[in-house]
């Protein structure tokens, strides 16, 4: 993996372990990984989504922008990526047949492009969903290199979202 990432955007990851586990707040961790993958993938914003199994949908611990987002498991980029245990890249959103514009209808936020990725724990049970949205580098969107980056990180969220399951 250190071959296909660059070296600047490794550093970055490195450090971020280090800070991920000095903080002991779950909250905070949360924000930190946000802050971080955002600054390192150059994105305008990320969403965290944990899945709700009484309410059968997807509600978001970590949003930017707005206080709260909650989608139902069978509508949404979100949704989709919770059902197929897959990542999705979608350049051209408003264009794409999953893409629920009534959040950005609701927060009157203009969504061009998203990366979605699965929160997968030990037992491969899917947990939820990260969402980055809108490349702020000058690119027309994500890369395969991008997604390589947020897969590599859903390994440490998953572990603290698991941890959050568990004291329930």
């Amino acid at each position: 993996m250190a071959q296909e990432i660059d070296k600047r955007k490794l550093n970055k990851l490195l450090e971020l372990n280090k800070k991920i586990v000095a903080e002991n707040d779950f909250s905070k961790r949360i924000k930190l990984i946000s802050d971080s993958i955002k600054e390192i993938l150059k994105v305008d914003r990320c969403t965290i989504f944990i899945h709700d199994e009484n309410s059968k949908s997807l509600w978001s611990v970590y949003i930017d922008g707005v206080s709260y987002i909650e989608v139902p498991d069978d509508k949404g980029i979100a949704s989709e990526v919770y059902e197929r245990k897959k990542s999705i890249v979608i350049n051209d959103a408003h264009n794409d047949k999953h893409f629920n514009a009534q959040v950005d209808e609701g927060t009157g936020y203009k969504t061009k492009s998203i990366l979605a990725i699965p929160i997968i724990g030990y037992g491969g049970k899917v947990l939820g969903v990260m969402q980055l949205i809108n490349k702020i580098d000058g690119t027309d969107g994500f890369s395969d290199e991008d997604e390589k980056i947020l897969g590599y990180v859903m390994g440490h969220i998953s572990a603290y979202l698991e941890i959050l399951d568990q004291e329930k």
